[in-house]
């Protein structure tokens, strides 16, 4: 009798033939592991990059509560509700005419408002101010690209837990807050756009 190895007599050794499907099974299986190692790579590094942006802003982390929906008056009439804006994040900015922080960053706010798709991200300005006339004066001959409410009496500025003017407040597109920025900015730091484009915000064109 032949001797054996492995097992199998060698007289009936026999070179054995990969399967086709075999072969093509791992394939795809290979393809599908290299395109999620780069996804998670993805999205580390996206992570990684808001997180860098975030700090460099010196944005306050929250929670993830919801955000305290409000329906003010509205610059030109109607109102600002801000359960309508759901769907897609919201900036909201409270300020005073009688704040010169606050009129330092309205110029940046304005150009932010403008370079990013509306249908995507929206800037709202809720003035504390004692009514329309003090606004109506300052705004008179700017050119305004976002919604301006009036919040008299700084109710709703005060539910937000605002203490310092100018604040403002990065709501998701289900309603959440999630960042909080204590002081005015400049809004047209290209870490602003990496913030905004993390939560979904698309810049036009």
């Amino acid at each position: 009798m032949s001797k054996a190895y492995s097992g199998i007599p060698l007289d009936q050794k026999r070179t054995w033939v990969v399967p086709r499907w075999l072969k093509e099974a791992f394939v795809a299986f290979a393809l599908v592991a290299v395109a999620a190692v780069g996804i998670s790579k993805a999205v580390q590094h996206f992570g990684g990059t808001a997180d860098r942006a975030r700090n460099a802003m010196e944005a306050d982390p929250l929670d993830g509560a919801a955000a305290l929906d409000f329906k003010l008056p509205a610059r030109g009439g109607g109102e600002v509700d801000l359960s309508a804006l759901r769907g897609k994040p919201v900036l909201v900015n409270f300020w005073a005419t009688w704040c010169p922080p606050c009129r330092d960053e309205m110029p940046s706010l304005s150009k932010l408002a403008q370079a990013f798709d509306p249908q995507s991200f929206e800037v709202v300005t809720v003035s504390v101010d004692d009514g329309w006339e003090p606004i109506e004066k300052f705004l008179a001959g700017s050119k305004i690209t976002f919604r301006v409410a009036l919040d008299e009496g700084a109710k709703i500025s005060r539910t937000y837990g605002t203490s310092k003017l100018p604040e403002s407040y990065l709501i998701d597109k289900d309603g959440k807050l999630r960042l909080k920025f204590v002081g005015p900015r400049n809004w047209m730091d290209p870490n602003v756009a990496t913030l905004l484009q993390s939560y979904g915000a698309r810049r036009k064109g």
